[in-house]
């Protein structure tokens, strides 16, 4: 007797989705039976997909796709041609970010969708994972210590790494994320350490005044571009875009874990930590409503780890131990305030003027991300 006939699997279409917060919560079902995800809190991100919201679309083009089969989601990726990345870089690079997909097929039709579209905007070359820009949520997790991802960090499944080289995806740049946990520290080796560079040191450091907010941000925002111009992708932010993005982190920030460096009482380098919010988002599973509010105001109290998301001196004043100074004060004044633990991320590979500081206080590799490249000929 014949085997009975398989239904064919529903055409896959590839369409435009412009429905923000639609957008966001797809990524919920392709980690239904992930312990270590973190879903995305819908609310308060919307406006990085959102062109009404986020400065980011005033100079670049942006599509969100999501594929289906039938009326199933099965996959999803955005697209971008920046502005600014060309003009600084003297390049057309076209970005895909946002990247989920059920399976290998899914996944090749969406980067084949994502290469056609950014060709036909002038792009000649596709990199990514890189949400819009590298001054977003970057790189695919290839390697690495199992865990949940700290905050505006990426978690994907590891069939995505082959899935990229199948399509002909290959390595552009790596970046490495460092861990470090205060109960395994010798905090006597750290405190000699920076005792010894802060007695060569013409630095003086300050906390960010949070009463002054829009005055620091102007100091931040003229420091980062400073600091990050010469780095392998970086795009320079508008003084718009990246108000939007301090005024959505001022709402988790801390006070023991942002410093400014001054010289002669100008500024020449920043840090800012932030308490791990995705240990809360995880307690309320990304929803606020209608009572997960109070199990994530209650988790948030109770965070004891930090994220290290930015650190830079300007370049004349670098090789001079005013990173390790600015370092060392997150590390000790958020252990006084009860953070125990932290994540420095993202630091590109071959950044040794960063790496060797920070592995020189106790903080060691323990992640290893990817963005990717393929010429679009």
């Amino acid at each position: 007797m014949p085997a009975p006939e398989k239904s064919p699997l529903p055409a896959l279409s590839i369409r435009p989705l412009r429905q923000p917060a639609r957008f966001l919560d797809l990524q919920r079902q392709f980690y239904q039976d992930d312990p270590h995800f973190v879903p995305p809190m819908t609310f308060s991100e919307r406006w990085s997909v959102d062109p009404q919201k986020n400065p980011f679309f005033a100079h670049a083009e942006v599509e969100l796709l999501a594929a289906y089969r039938g009326n199933r989601a099965v996959g999803r990726i955005s697209v971008a041609r920046d502005r600014l990345h060309d003009e600084f870089h003297g390049d057309r690079v076209g970005c895909f970010g946002h990247f989920e997909a059920a399976d290998e097929n899914t996944a090749h039709a969406l980067l084949a969708a994502a290469a056609t579209w950014c060709k036909a905007h002038g792009a000649t070359a596709l990199r990514g994972p890189i949400d819009f820009s590298t001054n977003y949520r970057c790189g695919l997790l290839i390697e690495g210590t199992l865990g949940a991802p700290v905050m505006m960090m990426p978690h994907n499944p590891p069939t995505y790494a082959a899935w990229f080289a199948a399509f002909g995806l290959h390595k552009a740049k790596d970046l490495l994320a460092l861990w470090v946990d205060g109960k395994e520290l010798d905090r006597e080796r750290m405190d000699r350490i920076a005792d010894r560079v802060r007695q060569k040191s013409r630095a003086v450091l300050r906390r960010i005044d949070l009463k002054h907010f829009d005055q620091e941000m102007a100091i931040l925002w003229d420091l980062y571009n400073r600091i990050w111009e010469r780095n392998w992708g970086f795009v320079p932010m508008t003084h718009a875009e990246f108000a939007a993005q301090a005024k959505d982190l001022k709402q988790v920030a801390h006070p023991s874990l942002m410093h400014i460096a001054e010289i002669a009482g100008a500024p020449v380098g920043f840090i800012v930590a932030l308490p791990d919010v995705n240990q809360a988002i995880r307690a309320c599973n990304g929803r606020l409503l209608p009572f997960g509010w109070w199990k994530f105001l209650r988790t948030l109290r109770k965070v004891d780890s930090v994220r290290v998301i930015t650190l830079g001196v300007v370049p004349e004043h670098r090789k001079q131990g005013i990173e390790m100074l600015m370092m060392h004060a997150v590390m000790r004044q958020g252990m006084d305030s009860g953070f125990t633990r932290g994540e420095a991320s993202w630091i590109l590979e071959d950044n040794l003027d960063m790496l060797n500081p920070l592995q020189a206080l106790g903080y060691a590799p323990y992640r290893r991300y990817r963005i990717y490249e393929k010429a679009l000929h």
